[in-house]
């Protein structure tokens, strides 16, 4: 199994990334799974909520003190790591290529290590980052600005463009 890392912040295009990255792998014989870290916080927005889980807008204010709630009530900063560590080793039976499309602090990405995993940084200035002072002051918006390791940088693309770079990416590792 090959593991694939999106990092980004809000609205960069991770998601959109993942899609491209799924339907070409798929395209070519891969079993493909998008998943995220943030997949049980969403599942608990649902069920206190009354968000759906899919409309816009997330109530990510929600999500994010949630998140936080969730790392100190128990104590454990690595919580949604350990949930994924687990997981992983489900799909590893499933999947030939696991995507994780929100990755946020330098934790998941370090974490992740034994699975050599690639990592992708999604940056775009000109997205519809419509998030309120708060929620864009939030840790998990600014845990990766330092972070240099990235195997690859999308920078500032169109979904045209990005799709050409993450089909690039593909086949430099051999996945395509």
């Amino acid at each position: 199994m090959k593991l694939i890392l999106i990092a980004g912040k809000a609205r960069s295009g991770k998601t959109l990334a993942a899609k491209i990255l799924k339907e070409e792998l798929e395209k070519n014989g891969k079993r493909v799974v998008i998943t995220e870290y943030s997949k049980y916080i969403k599942l608990f927005a649902r069920e206190l909520t009354d968000w759906d889980g899919f409309s816009e807008p997330k109530p990510r204010k929600f999500l994010q003190d949630f998140g936080s709630y969730v790392r100190h009530k128990t104590n454990n900063p690595k919580y949604f790591i350990e949930r994924m560590k687990e997981d992983l080793e489900i799909y590893q039976e499933f999947c030939d290529v696991v995507i994780i499309s929100d990755v946020r602090l330098e934790e998941e990405i370090l974490e992740m290590k034994k699975y050599s995993p690639i990592t992708i940084h999604i940056e775009n200035r000109y997205n519809l980052y419509d998030l309120n002072q708060e929620e864009q002051g939030h840790e998990t918006e600014h845990a990766l600005d330092n972070f240099q390791n990235f195997d690859y940088s999308i920078k500032d693309k169109s979904e045209s463009e990005m799709k050409s770079i993450l089909i690039s990416i593909g086949k430099k590792e051999n996945l395509l």
